[in-house]
């Protein structure tokens, strides 16, 4: 029924199915779980659709994955057959991200996610920037469509995934498809004290102020976390670029000589063993070093002096919500940006994989540990990112909007 609003279709705000669409990893589906669990609470339907291997962790949660897509060995096997993003790139050289999940991963997951929108029928489709083929199955099938997004908002990032996804969506959605309809209404999870200009332009926007999920092993909210008598640095790489653990070794040893604890976490699925370092359980210095496969951030952070870790959104953003301050080493993706980003903000303190010797991070972390303005500056984004309006909040303008979205089936 061309041109009729989904209130004329009987719609009301009580009973929106949503669906959600994440790339295929752990702390993907962790950064929009949140606006989830608040449609849930408010009474609506939610399901997620992801690649089938992501099902643990989206039940763990207690949400229904309805499979669609490839998985991370199949991309990485088209990745390797791609000419175009072969060999070795420099760290802030976005090309073969881009390449991935603008043109590679939506080519070999939207008609299976055509097919999980056609049987779940959702009144609205919110993806992560860098899941496009929700977008793409949203336009095809007029749906309206949401842009959770996942941490501060680069303009250089979108431009080269929509590059990539453009020759795609003009195939299948029209040849007049822009840019701004692939994104759709951006619901902003980052206060405009700390979002980039080019994010503060976006015309439509819905702020969401989203509590942070770290998984099912996380504390209750609430729970408030003591410190030991030492002050603890928690080194963390996220659940993809843990291998840059292997490396700082030496590096949590000069902590412990300084006097404080170290704990390692090596990844769910345990990049490196650290039973082969000799005495790697053992009190080195003063403090002692533990290496665990996984610690969850909302049980780790508060308990925390200072992180080292990789720069991935949820991290960092749980930084800021424990007021810890962060040594952000990048690995990839878009690291280096959230990294460069803290440094601008105050919140913490860059290094570049090539520099990130021993004596410079013992270095870094000891300026984070005597310097007050970082603290200062931490609760104020703190309080920054705590004065924004509920996710609940965000669901309920977003029900809204579908109300009165006008229903285009184009196919």
């Amino acid at each position: 029924m061309p041109g009729r609003s989904l209130r004329d279709r009987g719609l009301s705000t009580d009973d929106m199915r949503v669906l959600f669409t994440c790339v295929s990893g752990q702390s993907h589906f962790y950064n929009t779980a949140p606006l989830a669990f608040a449609a849930r609470a408010l009474g609506h339907d939610v399901a997620y659709s992801s690649a089938l291997e992501l099902a643990p962790i989206v039940e763990a949660a207690g949400l229904p994955l309805l499979p669609a897509g490839p998985g991370r060995l199949r991309l990485r096997a088209a990745m390797t057959r791609s000419a175009s993003i072969a060999g070795e790139l420099d760290l802030e050289d976005w090309s073969r991200s881009a390449a991935l999940f603008g043109w590679v991963a939506p080519t070999l997951r939207w008609r299976a996610l055509s097919e999980v929108a056609q049987r779940f029928r959702p009144h609205a489709i919110v993806s992560e920037p860098l899941e496009l083929a929700g977008p793409l199955v949203a336009l095809r099938l007029g749906i309206p469509h949401f842009t959770l997004s996942i941490g501060p908002y680069y303009a250089d990032t979108m431009s080269q995934l929509w590059a990539q996804a453009a020759p795609l969506y003009r195939e299948h959605a029209g040849v007049d498809i822009t840019r701004g309809q692939a994104l759709g209404c951006y619901i902003d999870v980052v206060p405009p004290e700390l979002q980039t200009r080019e994010g503060l332009k976006l015309a439509d926007r819905i702020p969401a102020g989203c509590r942070l999920y770290h998984g099912e092993a996380g504390q209750a909210p609430g729970g408030e976390a003591e410190r030991g008598p030492r002050p603890l640095a928690l080194m963390t790489f996220g659940t993809v670029s843990n291998k840059a653990l292997s490396g700082l070794w030496e590096s949590a040893v000069r902590l412990s000589r300084r006097g404080m604890d170290v704990l390692m976490t090596t990844g769910p699925n345990g990049w490196f063993d650290f039973s082969t370092v000799r005495g790697a359980e053992s009190a080195p210095g003063d403090g002692a070093i533990r290496a665990v496969d996984y610690a969850p951030l909302d049980r780790e952070l508060p308990r925390s002096a200072v992180v080292i870790h990789h720069g991935g959104s949820n991290t960092m953003r749980a930084a800021i919500g424990a007021e810890v301050p962060s040594l952000v080493i990048p690995q990839e993706a878009e690291q280096h940006r959230n990294a460069r980003w803290a440094a601008e903000h105050g919140l913490g303190l860059l290094l570049r994989p090539e520099a990130a010797e021993p004596s410079a991070v013992e270095g870094a972390v000891a300026r984070l540990l005597a310097d007050p303005a970082f603290a200062e500056r931490l609760g104020a984004a703190r309080a920054a990112f705590g004065a924004m309006p509920s996710a609940e909040a965000a669901v309920e303008e977003m029900a809204r909007r579908c109300e009165t979205a006008p229903y285009q089936k184009r196919i």
